[in-house]
Formats: structure tokens, C-alpha cells, sequence
């Protein structure tokens, strides 16, 4: 059935980006409750959240998820209130609860309904709330109590607030505070934003009283302002002021203590807040496709910084470094680049974002594929608030996935298995982010059984993926890399976790695709360690310019080693194939443009008698690649040209130089792959 909301055009992003946020936090809240890891404030949290999201819902009008959430609701409320005893047996339930609620997020958006288990899902709720507390739990959060007879206005002015609430200021020796927050008046979400408000002041248990109270709130009184009553010492007032200031759209905290105040003067002195200017709103929300635009305006203001300082080097050594025309148009170039310079800097942080938001992902599915396969199984996360593009991000996602269920089904033993080995019956499964050499590292790391060399060889032999000879002759760091090959798998029997043998060789090829590279170590008994180095972002890269062919190249420094020249009488040649050796590496030499597919060349030095060679890495391997002339080292823009190079070995897209010319950017990964079956072709 079709379905409306009241909701502005526009406001249903913003709904459904607070939202999910809400169904996230309770989700990891709930799983900490599980585990029995979670001290007081998570369930403060996790009540505050669902409050908030119930009161978005009933917002809106959307009366099942509204419903919905506050079965979910009274159940973190008796938890709270001491009436149930474990959130143990709520658990699967409330996470299936979740799931539904963000199907009920989507409606919104599609306009009709998407799922019919909000009834059957509120009830069950409902049945099992009665059949797991100790006492009556209330139906739903009981409001602030209010003085007797004290009127209820929808939207109370600023005096009869301050009446009602200074006829409680002298009551008890304790110190009362009144807190006045306001909130932004474009906020679309005002009861939403008053709602959250109070709630922090409720989470200590020292609210007296406030205006508009809770039922007013719930009852959609419109207001933007709210003043509370609590009484505390000066040390939680400031905290609790802190944590109010954390809430989107609240423009303006005050706090006065309230015994200071005289009554006849208490109106006049909060009307002259109505006066004050107004504080700046300290973040918004940008959608990302406005951020992509900005970033590709960037990119071309890149290429033309690039440009302008090279016409002003041509104009400078036409004219005379002294001529000051020459002078002056090389101090614009300078001032042009630096200010293009931080714009990139500023721009590329604004679309950089914690990766905890890939992370936060995993608890769920750690506790679920654990579930499966009657493990005990524990996560931990570290380096969560390390940043990267969102172009990075949303690429990740996969791979870590592959490799957490990997290291679950392959790497973390039996309960029974781990104490017979002298470990503890839970396993560990450690997610981690950090910043090395400008790129990021996420690691995912486990304290099972580890891989065993030979185990790998024999699989590797027995599914018909090697030779024997070819497996005896790999070291052991290399026997690790057998699991990348594509149709290779260590299990028995295959399940909807793994067996099937298309996950890490997946994983190698779309990191590799980013630019980035895979790293195994692994002890046999200890444990595995698969460690994923990407760049930080994929728009602008730093590469190295040649010419090969007349034709100039782009090669992503993260795959350069160095570059060298050497004389023809230094190469080697082993079977037909060019090699140098350098310091005690034998590598492979191909000219460039041959091993990109274009007519075979001979390896030639140039007028100076050197050859100029790249060395170039990637999966370990390494090759030399033969160039007519280093160009130089600069920012590209990286262009996706899958139209015209999809049939391209070793093409991974396009950039455009500063004189308007156009370069391919070389794959390094696939080339090596290219040059590594011709090797053995031959």
C-alpha cells in the first residue's frame, strides 16, 4: 500500500540518515550487552537512541515504526529499571528488530510498504517483555512530573517557564541549576532535537523539572527552546552542558544558578537571550554527490596549477629570470599552487571519514557466523577513528568481509579444539586501522591455528593448481600466497560461510585494483595476520611520468621502487629474456611499451649510451621497465576511460598533462601479471 508522511521535500534524507545512526548505535549497544562488556552508560545510550528514533517516527507519522520501536523501547527500559535481569534472552529478537526497522527506514524513501512483521515483531516483543521481568515495567518512560496545577501550554512563554520552574528552584539543600538550551530554527526536527536534550539531562537522575516536559515534547509542542531544572555540583553541570553541546541543530546553551535569581527580575534577564547573537551551528550536512563535483573541480584546478607554473617557467626562461614580467608572473604561478594546494588539502579532508564506519559492521556479523558454526568468538577493534576517502571506503567493504569470515571458518578452532591446545575456548579476531608511509593498513588479525606450508602445497596439488615440483620449490612465505589463487580453498565441504574458493583471490585482485597490495604472515598454532595497504585516496594520485614510444605513461608511485640507468654490457640475458641483477635480486627487464601490448622492440640504450629503467612491484614480484626518458614526478588526476581501455591489458585509465595532452595511467599489478605468463609461456 502507498504510503505519506509529513516530511518536507528533501527531509527524508536527513530522516534517514539520523535514523540509521540511531539503529547502529543500538545495534552495537545490544551486542556489548550480549557479551556482558558493556558498562552503565551503554545502556543509557542504547535507551536514548531508541527514544530518539521512536519519537523521529512518531515525527514523521510513521505509526508501525514508531510502535515497533517502543516495544524495543520498554524492553532497554526494564533492563534499565532493574525489572529484567539479561538482555541474553531479548537478543536475537531485538536484532531482528533492527533489521526490520531499517526496512522501515527505505519505506520512506519508496513510499509503500516494504515489510509486514511490525505487528507480529511488536507483539513477540511484547510476549517476551512479560514472560522475562520480575515486575511490571511500565508501558513506555514515565513523563516529568509536573507541579499540581501548574498549566500545560503547547508552547509556554519564557515567564511562564520561569514560574513554574522557580516554584521548585528552593526546594532541598542541593545546588539547582536552570539550563536553557535553543534550538536552530531551520531545524526541521525541533521536538526531535528537545527530546535528546532531555534525555541527557535525565540520564543522571537530577532533572526537577523542565518546560515543555516530556509529555508536551511527545505531544509535538513547537517549540525551540526548552529550560531545565537539575540540581548537581558545578563539575556535573559542566558535563552534562558538554554532552548537550554534541547535539546537532542546538544553537545556544545557557546555564544560571537558579538561587541567584530573583523572581522579578528571571524574565527579564532570559528575554535578553532572545538578543544575544547567535551561536554558529558547528557542522552540516552535505550530500555526497555535491563532494564528488567539488573533488572533480579540484582535480582540474590540479592540472592547471601544473600548467601555469610550467608556462610561467617557459616565460621565465624566455625572457630572463631578472625580466619582470618573467618575475611576476612566476610569483602568481607560486601563490596560484599553493592556494590550489590547500584547497585539495581542505577538500580531500572533507571527504575523508572514519573507518568505523565499515568497521561497525563486523560485531553483528561476527556474532552471527560464529552462531553458525558453534564457535566462541570475540572482536576486537582498534584504530577505528583513522580516516580515508569515502572512495576508499566504500571499496573495502568486500574484501575485509571476505577476510573476516575467512579467518572465522579457516583460521579461529573449536572451543573444544582451542582447550586441548592449551587456549582459551573464545577465540580473538582483531580489526585494525592505521596510518603508515601515506596509506592506510587494515589489518585483520586471529589467534587460531594458523596456515602450515605444506598443508597448503598438498591442497594446492591435489585440486590441480600446481605441480608437485612447482609446490616444492616455493619457500614458505610464498606457499602463504597459494590461498590467492583463484579456486583454492582449505575446506572439506562448502557452506554458506566459505569453501567455495572465489574470497582471497577476489580480495587480492579489487585491492590491487585500488592501487593498494596484500601482505600474509602466519605461524602455525599462533595465528594469521592479512594486512591490506591502500592509498588514502583514489582521485589524486602521485605518479611518475616517461616516455616510451613518443607516448608519455603515468606510473602510481605506490608500485615504484626506484629508477635507474645502466649500461647494455650490465644486462643478462636467460633464455632470451633480459635481466639485470641488482643487489642480489635478479629482475626481469621489459621495454614499456611492448609490455603493454604494442609491437615487440628491442631493448636499445639511448644517445648517451644508458638505458633508463623502472623498477616496479607488485605481489612480491618485480620487473624493470625500459623507458626512453624520465619526464618527471607530479599529482595526476586520475580519469576512469573503461570505454576505451576495458580491452587493455595493463590500462587502469587516463590523466590529462599540463600542455592538454592526455596520458594512460599504467595497471603495474597487471602488467607484471602479463610479463609473468609470457615467462612462463617461454
Amino acid at each position: 500500500m502507498d504510503l505519506i508522511f509529513d516530511l518536507e521535500p528533501g527531509d527524508d534524507r536527513l530522516f534517514a540518515d539520523e535514523s540509521l545512526e540511531q539503529i547502529e548505535q543500538i545495534e552495537r549497544g545490544l551486542l556489548e550487552l550480549e557479551r556482558g562488556k558493556a558498562d552503565p552508560s551503554t545502556l543509557n545510550e542504547v535507551f536514548r537512541a531508541a527514544h530518539t528514533l521512536k519519537g523521529s517516527a512518531a515525527t514523521i507519522g510513521h505509526d508501525r515504526m514508531a510502535a515497533l520501536t517502543h516495544a524495543m523501547e520498554d524492553i532497554f527500559g526494564g533492563l534499565r529499571g532493574g525489572t529484567i535481569a539479561s538482555i541474553g534472552p531479548f537478543a536475537n529478537i531485538l536484532l531482528a528488530t533492527l533489521d526490520v526497522l531499517r526496512a522501515l527506514v527505505d519505506e520512506v524513501f519508496v513510499g509503500h510498504t516494504l515489510t509486514d512483521s511490525t505487528d507480529e515483531l511488536t507483539a513477540r516483543l511484547r510476549v517476551a517483555l512479560e514472560a522475562n521481568q520480575a515486575a511490571p515495567v511500565p508501558n513506555g518512560v514515565a513523563a516529568t512530573p509536573v507541579a499540581a496545577g501548574d498549566p500545560a501550554p503547547a508552547a509556554p512563554g519564557i515567564s511562564t517557564m520561569l514560574v513554574r520552574l522557580f516554584a521548585e528552584a528552593n526546594i532541598g539543600d542541593e545546588p539547582c541549576w536552570l539550563i536553557t538550551a535553543k534550538i536552530d530554527p531551520t531545524c526541521e526536527w525541533s521536538a526531535v532535537r528537545l527530546l535528546q536534550l532531555l534525555m541527557e539531562a535525565r540520564e543522571s537522575d537530577r532533572l526537577r523539572n523542565s518546560v515543555p516536559n516530556l509529555a508536551e515534547i511527545e505531544a509535538g509542542a513547537p517549540d525551540l527552546m526548552i529550560v531545565m531544572l537539575v540540581a548537581g555540583q558545578v563539575d556535573e553541570i559542566d558535563e552534562l552542558v558538554r554532552r548537550m553541546r554534541t547535539i546537532d541543530d542546538v544553537i545556544e546553551i545557557s546555564t544560571r544558578r537558579s538561587r541567584e535569581s530573583r523572581d522579578d527580575d528571571s524574565a527579564e534577564a532570559f528575554e535578553s537571550l532572545r538578543d544575544r547573537p547567535r551561536a554558529l551551528q558547528q557542522t552540516i550536512r552535505i550530500d555526497v554527490g555535491r563532494l564528488d563535483e567539488l573533488m572533480n573541480l579540484v582535480g582540474e584546478l590540479v592540472v592547471q596549477k601544473t600548467r601555469i607554473q610550467r608556462q610561467a617557467g617557459r616565460l621565465s626562461a624566455t625572457l630572463g629570470a631578472d625580466d619582470a614580467i618573467a618575475r611576476e608572473a612566476e610569483e602568481g604561478a607560486q601563490q596560484f599552487g599553493r592556494i590550489a594546494t590547500q584547497l585539495q588539502d581542505q577538500v580531500t579532508g572533507l571527504r575523508m571519514l572514519p573507518i568505523d564506519s565499515v568497521f561497525s559492521r563486523f560485531p553483528r556479523v561476527v556474532r552471527d557466523v560464529a552462531a553458525k558454526l558453534g564457535k566462541e568468538i570475540g572482536l576486537v577493534v582498534e584504530g577505528k577513528e583513522t580516516e580515508l576517502d569515502r572512495s576508499v571506503l566504500e571499496e573495502v567493504g568486500d574484501p575485509l568481509g571476505h577476510l573476516v569470515r575467512n579467518a572465522m571458518a579457516h583460521g579461529i578452532e573449536a572451543p573444544d579444539v582451542r582447550v586441548a591446545a592449551g587456549k582459551p575456548a573464545e577465540g580473538r579476531l582483531t580489526l585494525s586501522a592505521r596510518h603508515a608511509d601515506g596509506m592506510i593498513v587494515i589489518a585483520v588479525e586471529d589467534d587460531g591455528a594458523g596456515m602450515d606450508p605444506e598443508m597448503l602445497r598438498r591442497k594446492a596439488v591435489e585440486k590441480g593448481l600446481l605441480t608437485r615440483e612447482a609446490a616444492d620449490a616455493m619457500t614458505g612465505d610464498e606457499a602463504l600466497k597459494i590461498i590467492f589463487t583463484p579456486g583454492f580453498s582449505t575446506a572439506d565441504a562448502i557452506t554458506d560461510v566459505a569453501g567455495r574458493g572465489v574470497g582471497m583471490d577476489v580480495v587480492q585482485t579489487n585491492i590491487e585494483r585500488l592501487g593498494g597490495r596484500v601482505d600474509v604472515a602466519s605461524v602455525a598454532g599462533i595465528g594469521t595476520r592479512i594486512s591490506l595497504s591502500l592509498p588514502l585516496t583514489l582521485a589524486i594520485v602521485r605518479a611518475m611520468l616517461v616516455q616510451s614510444a613518443d607516448r608519455v605513461w603515468a606510473l602510481p608511485l605506490v608500485g615504484v621502487v626506484e629508477t635507474l640507468r645502466v649500461t647494455p654490457e650490465s644486462i643478462s640475458w636467460v633464455r632470451g629474456r633480459p635481466m639485470i641483477v641488482l643487489r642480489d635480486r635478479v629482475i626481469p627487464i621489459e621495454v614499456l611499451d611492448s609490455a603493454l601490448g604494442d609491437p615487440v622492440r628491442p631493448l636499445a640504450a639511448g644517445p648517451r649510451g644508458f638505458i633508463n629503467i623502472v623498477i616496479v612491484r607488485s605481489r612480491e614480484r618485480e620487473l624493470g621497465l625500459a623507458v626512453d626518458a624520465f619526464v618527471g614526478e607530479q599529482e595526476i588526476v586520475l580519469k576512469s576511460m573503461v570505454t576505451f581501455t576495458a580491452r587493455l591489458v595493463g590500462i587502469s585509465g587516463g590523466t590529462v598533462l599540463a600542455d592538454g595532452t592526455v596520458a594512460l595511467v599504467v595497471d603495474i599489478g597487471a602488467v607484471l601479471e602479463r610479463t609473468a605468463g609470457v615467462a612462463v609461456a617461454a
